[in-house]
C-alpha cells in the first residue's frame, strides 16, 4: 500500500482528521486522563436532525384541534404510552415511557428561542452558539466547555463526536478541537499493524522547526495512543443487548467510554432525517424507534455500570414542525418543541406549559421556554463550568 507525504496542515488517523489551525496546543487532541472520581459529570448531546415533530412525539391527545389538524397523521389516542389526560408519548417510544414513569426522564414543553426561523441551518447555528441575535461566532456551546476542561486537564480528551458529520459549530472552541470519531466502532486503525508502525516512525523522525509539524506530530502520536485504549476498552462487552444500527452502535461505544475511564466529558451524536416534509408517519415512526431502543439501552447500561448518576442525555432538535399537516401528508418547519434530559440525576416529569394548539403563532407551537436556560443549568449546575451565552434567562429546572 503506498501512504500520502506527511501533510503540513492536516491528516487522518482512525479516522479522525487533525488540523493544525494558529496556535492551538496539542493537549485539544492529546491522550486521554483516566477516570479521577465517580463525581465527573458527563454530558451527552443527541442531535435529532432535520426538525423533529414533536406533536407526533409527545402527543397532545388531549386537544380536538390536534386531531382536526392531521387528519392523516394524528397517532392514534388509543395506541400511544399515554402520561396524563393532556399528553403522552408516541407509540414507538415504549422504552422512553418506561423510564419516564422511573423519574429518568424530564420532558419540557415548547423548547425555542425569540429569533425563530425555519432556515435549518441558520436554527442550527442558533442552537450550536446560544446566540440567536448575531451572526454565529467561531465557538459553539460544548466546545467552550471543552476549552474549560482541556485548560484544568492537561493532556485530556474533554469531548468526542461520535458519529455525524465530524464538523460541528457546537463542538468548535477557542483552545479544543474536540476530534470526530465516525462510527460507533471507535478509533479503528485501518492500516495493518506494519503500516501504522511506518507511520509511527514516520512522525517521531520528522526534523523543522515549523509549528504546524509539531502540532501534527505530538496530535498524531496522542491520537494513536487515544486509538490504543479505546480499543482496549470497547472489547469489553455490556451485559445490555443494544439494537443493531448506527445510533445504538454509537451509543454503546460512549457507555463504554464511560465505564472504561476514557476521561471524555461531552459526547456529541446525530440522529438525521426528520426533515419529514412527505409520507411522514412510517418515516417517522421509524426513526423515534431507534431513538427509543438505543437510548433506552444506553441508559439501561449505564445502570448496570453504575455510571447512571454520572450521565445526562439531552436530546434537542432545530425546530418543531407546523400542526397543520401538509397536502403531502407530512409537515412543514415550525417553531416551539418538546426537549429531553435523560438520567438518573434528571428531575424527572414535565416541565414548562404544555402547548395550547388554540393559541398558536402563525400556525405553530408557540416557543415558551427558552433553550439557554436550559443550557445554562447543563454547563453551570452539571458541569460546574461557565455557560457560552451571557443570557441570564430562565428556564423550569430539569437538573
Amino acid at each position: 500500500m503506498t501512504h500520502p507525504p506527511l501533510s503540513r496542515r492536516s491528516f487522518l488517523v482512525g479516522g479522525v482528521r487533525l488540523t493544525a489551525i494558529g496556535a492551538l496546543a496539542p493537549m485539544a487532541v492529546a491522550a486521554p486522563i483516566a477516570r479521577r472520581a465517580e463525581v465527573d459529570r458527563i454530558l451527552v448531546v443527541l442531535q435529532l436532525s432535520g426538525g423533529n415533530d414533536g406533536l407526533n412525539t409527545v402527543v397532545p391527545h388531549g386537544q380536538d384541534a390536534y386531531y382536526r389538524a392531521r387528519p392523516t397523521l394524528a397517532q392514534d389516542a388509543g395506541s400511544i404510552h399515554r402520561i396524563d389526560e393532556h399528553v403522552g408519548l408516541h407509540s414507538a417510544l415504549g422504552g422512553l415511557s418506561e423510564l419516564y414513569a422511573e423519574g429518568s426522564v424530564a420532558l419540557v414543553h415548547g423548547v425555542g428561542h425569540p429569533a425563530a426561523d425555519r432556515s435549518h441551518f441558520r436554527s442550527m447555528e442558533i442552537w450550536h452558539t446560544a446566540e440567536p441575535f448575531a451572526p454565529a461566532g467561531r465557538v459553539g456551546w460544548l466546545g467552550h466547555l471543552a476549552d474549560q476542561l482541556s485548560a484544568r486537564e492537561a493532556g485530556s480528551l474533554p469531548a468526542l463526536s461520535v458519529g455525524g458529520s465530524g464538523s460541528l459549530l457546537s463542538m468548535r472552541g477557542a483552545t479544543a478541537v474536540p476530534p470526530a470519531v465516525p462510527s460507533g466502532d471507535g478509533f479503528r486503525l485501518a492500516e495493518a499493524p506494519a503500516a501504522v508502525a511506518r507511520e509511527r516512525a514516520k512522525l517521531v523522525q520528522a526534523r523543522g522547526d515549523d509549528g504546524d509539524l509539531a502540532f501534527l506530530r505530538a496530535a498524531a502520536r496522542s491520537a494513536y495512543d487515544a486509538a490504543d485504549r479505546m480499543g482496549a476498552i470497547t472489547r469489553e462487552s455490556s451485559s445490555v443487548e443494544y439494537p443493531d444500527h448506527a445510533l445504538a452502535r454509537e451509543l454503546r461505544l460512549v457507555s463504554q467510554l464511560v465505564r472504561g475511564g476514557f476521561g471524555t466529558r461531552i459526547f456529541h451524536l446525530e440522529l438525521g432525517g426528520f426533515d419529514t416534509h412527505a409520507s411522514q408517519s412510517a418515516v417517522h415512526a421509524d426513526l423515534l424507534g431507534r431513538l427509543d431502543g438505543a437510548l433506552t439501552a444506553f441508559q439501561r447500561d449505564l445502570e448496570a455500570s453504575g455510571d447512571a448518576d454520572r450521565v445526562v442525555t439531552l436530546v434537542f432538535s432545530e425546530f418543531g414542525r407546523r400542526v397543520q399537516e401538509n397536502g403531502s401528508r407530512g409537515t412543514d418547519h415550525g417553531r416551539g418543541n418538546p426537549m429531553l434530559v435523560v438520567g438518573s440525576s434528571a428531575r424527572g416529569g414535565q416541565h414548562g406549559q404544555r402547548p395550547d394548539l388554540g393559541a398558536l403563532v402563525e400556525g405553530d407551537v408557540a416557543a415558551t421556554t427558552d433553550f439557554r436556560g436550559i443550557y445554562r443549568q447543563l454547563e453551570r449546575d452539571w458541569m460546574g463550568l461557565e455557560p457560552l451565552s451571557a443570557s441570564k434567562v430562565e428556564a423550569p429546572r430539569v437538573i
